[in-house]
């Protein structure tokens, strides 16, 4: 997700929940063509705060993009995830099961991983 107006939409919904300095937010996507007949992959939207440290920010944005991936989310979510410095610490097991124990409060349900889609 890259427009504010998505990033707006997913963050004032109801759908919310927070794990060690990770908070997730999700809605439903709006996104259609009306020819699909699937529903579009879950997109994700990051907001990382590491104030005045370039590197770790983006060091928690690639660790936080591959744990959502690893997460594999069923399709047809957009997803906020918020982090801040403590999410540097996690290790990567602890961060993925804390976007997975916070994607299911918010009602995004786990893919299966290897299934032909």
């Amino acid at each position: 997700m890259r427009s504010s107006t998505d990033f707006r939409r997913v963050l004032h919904g109801n759908r919310r929940a927070g794990v060690n300095g990770v908070v997730v937010y999700a809605l439903p996507s709006q996104i259609s063509d009306g020819q699909e007949e699937e529903p579009a992959p879950s997109r994700v939207g990051l907001v990382v705060r590491a104030r005045n440290r370039a590197v770790v920010r983006n060091r928690i944005k690639r660790r936080i993009r591959a744990a959502f991936v690893a997460c594999d989310p069923e399709p047809g979510y957009d997803v906020v995830i918020r982090a801040d410095e403590r999410a540097e610490s996690m290790s990567f097991t602890e961060l993925t099961g804390a976007l997975n124990k916070a994607l299911a409060v918010c009602g995004v349900p786990a893919g299966h991983r290897g299934a032909p889609r």
